[in-house]
């Protein structure tokens, strides 16, 4: 994917935060006198814009470990372990289906094992965990009529700008 694309991407997944950043507060009289109604609702990512955030750090995750920066690697974990929860908190029910239970019986044991091959800095058990939590995601995406993506092994980082190997300290 070129630097021109992932700029594309990262605009338009920003762009509701910028938006909203940029809306000018009311003054205090004005928010008062505002009934219920009026008063603007908060943003919340919709489903879409958690699955690319956990994307962006299913890769980030992939290019940590296979450089052997086992911080890094455990760091990236943790963020799809928190895109994962926020998912189950703002979006709990997808198609009518429970997604916030689905996640916890389709990603959970394979996340458990990446944080043991994380811990023992295992890479062979971390690559056989990383494409067991890939092919989770791609049942869950089965399992809410959302086949059609496929995630995988990613080839190339999608961020160029980001060192994965391990820092001298």
């Amino acid at each position: 994917m070129n630097l021109r694309i992932i700029g594309i991407v990262l605009t338009a997944l920003l762009l509701p935060f910028v938006a909203y950043a940029q809306t000018p507060a009311a003054s205090p009289a004005k928010e008062a006198s505002k009934t219920t109604k009026e008063i603007p609702k908060a943003y919340v990512p919709g489903l879409e814009q958690f699955m690319n955030m956990i994307l962006i750090e299913h890769n980030k995750l992939w290019f940590a470990a296979k450089a052997r920066n086992w911080p890094l690697a455990e760091y990236e974990l943790g963020e799809i372990k928190e895109i994962m929860g926020d998912v189950q908190d703002f979006v709990p029910t997808f198609k009518n289906l429970p997604l916030a239970d689905m996640i916890d019986a389709v990603i959970t044991k394979e996340v458990a094992a990446l944080e043991k091959s994380i811990e023992t800095k295992d890479y062979r058990a971390f690559t056989s965990g990383f494409d067991r939590l890939t092919a989770a995601c791609n049942t869950c995406h089965q399992g809410t009529e959302n086949g059609f993506v496929v995630i995988k092994r990613p080839t190339i980082p999608a961020f160029t700008n980001q060192e994965y190997r391990p820092q001298k300290k």
